[in-house]
């Protein structure tokens, strides 16, 4: 499809180009974009938002369609550019809704966040938000995270996607230039903001892209071309990177996803470090950078032996207990969403609220579930483990087996009527244990 512009070559040009790359970064993506239930078309009024819009309309079923418009509350006008982005929506029959946000500075950091912070709070799954970031952007945030200091992951610039809360963020201008949206806006007739932010070099950003950039284009014309190559490679050597460390990740982690140190010291340095950020990473998908790295090194890895450090991690909270790393949800989960007792009479995964159960089929282990019910311990229990000749508490148990205080108090144990069968990733209670086949009862913290 041609969107219907004057009559020009080089109009139709541009725009097929435009079309052709709007729809191959859609296309790209699994699962196909047919399945997607609403697509969000993040909407400032800016050029690549109204080219985006102007795309999105023409290329995509109206019924999907979802024009969102941030106002950050930083700019005189930014009610009559909230205005000017719902008459675009409105004027194409496409839904269009307002998200109001409160930086607690005027900085470009603290708008971003607060800018996808609203993003996550309305996306919902199935859905994709679509952004207007096109290869300008690209290089400058190359360029940007250069001076700051970055490696593989930070050098790969944008992604064309990535997960967004419970959805999906596409890019689809990524590899067409500002000048190329000039001119499609321009043989569009399209209207479009300016921010005057956008000028102002003392945001580093801004120095980049008015004071640096033009400098290199004109230089080297295909600048913006080779630094995408070059993000593409550095992205590559990433992914390849991770699967390497997966396998080396295997020997650091046990059985309740905790992080030995024992292990991970016999690692060389550089190793270590890029260990450490990716099972932070598999655990939390949070990324970790250099200050956040020497920081835990010294609060958490180097602190006394009896000591019991906490480094916090966005929701997570990052300890250290017995030669072992623990990665969990601060305040594990709201009261509310904790069950004291679930029927557990089939293999599967259990969900707690706070931890899970996972209960399989094994050569020895449980011998049956029929009746089995997961309940949290209360205090006071005790049960007789398999093979041995008299019975012990259950706190005792936990902390023989190093268990760390802090999951003691919810540890899960399951029940058949009143008598306690097992106690999961410690025991097999006495009269409740098969040697021919039976169930592995396996506790994880989420």
């Amino acid at each position: 499809m041609v969107l219907v512009v004057k009559s020009n070559p080089e109009a139709v040009a541009v725009l097929k180009k435009c079309e052709r790359y709007f729809l191959q970064a859609l296309t790209s993506i699994s699962p196909p974009h047919v399945d997607v239930k609403r697509f969000l078309i993040a909407h400032s009024g800016g050029l690549d938002s109204q080219v985006l819009l102007a795309l999105g309309s023409q290329l995509l079923p109206a019924s999907k369609l979802y024009v969102v418009h941030i106002n950050h509350h930083l700019q005189g006008e930014a009610s009559q550019w909230a205005e000017f982005s719902y008459r675009q929506a409105a004027s194409r029959s496409i839904r269009h809704t307002v998200m109001d946000v409160f930086p607690d500075h005027g900085s470009e950091n603290a708008a971003r966040d607060a800018r996808y912070s609203a993003f996550e709070q309305i996306i919902q799954p199935g859905d994709w938000l679509l952004m207007g970031h096109h290869a300008d952007d690209q290089a400058e945030t190359i360029l940007f995270r250069m001076l700051r200091g970055a490696g593989l992951l930070g050098l790969s610039g944008m992604a064309v996607t990535r997960p967004l809360g419970i959805g999906r963020l596409v890019r689809p201008l990524l590899m067409l230039s500002r000048a190329e949206l000039e001119q499609a806006a321009d043989f569009l007739e399209l209207d479009y903001i300016n921010d005057p932010s956008n000028q102002d070099i003392v945001y580093d950003r801004n120095f980049l892209r008015h004071k640096v950039l033009p400098s290199l284009k004109q230089r080297w014309p295909q600048v913006l071309e080779r630094w995408q190559k070059n993000a593409e490679l550095m992205a590559e050597s990433h992914d390849l990177l991770e699967t390497y460390l997966d396998t080396d990740l295997m020997l650091c982690v046990d059985s309740l996803g905790c992080f030995n140190l024992q292990a991970w010291e016999g690692f060389e340095p550089p190793k270590r470090r890029a260990l450490l950020r990716h099972w932070i990473y598999r655990r939390t998908g949070h990324r970790i950078n250099q200050n956040q790295l020497q920081v835990i090194t010294v609060d958490v890895l180097q602190a006394k032996a009896d000591a019991n450090p906490v480094y916090q991690l966005g929701e997570y909270a990052l300890r250290r207990f017995s030669g072992h790393l623990y990665l969990d949800l601060d305040g594990l989960a709201p009261l509310g969403s904790l069950r004291d007792e679930v029927p557990a009479g089939s293999e599967g995964v259990y969900d707690l609220g706070d931890a899970t159960v996972h209960i399989s089929a094994a050569s020895v282990g449980l011998k049956t579930l029929s009746g089995v019910v997961i309940k949290r311990r209360k205090g006071g229990e005790r049960c007789r483990p398999q093979g041995k000749k008299h019975s012990v508490s259950v706190k005792k148990l936990l902390q023989e087996a190093a268990i760390p205080p802090w999951y003691r108090a919810n540890w899960p144990l399951l029940y058949v009527g009143d008598e306690l069968v097992a106690v999961p990733s410690i025991c097999i209670c006495e009269g409740w244990y098969s040697e021919k086949s039976g169930f592995s009862v396996l506790w994880c913290s989420f």
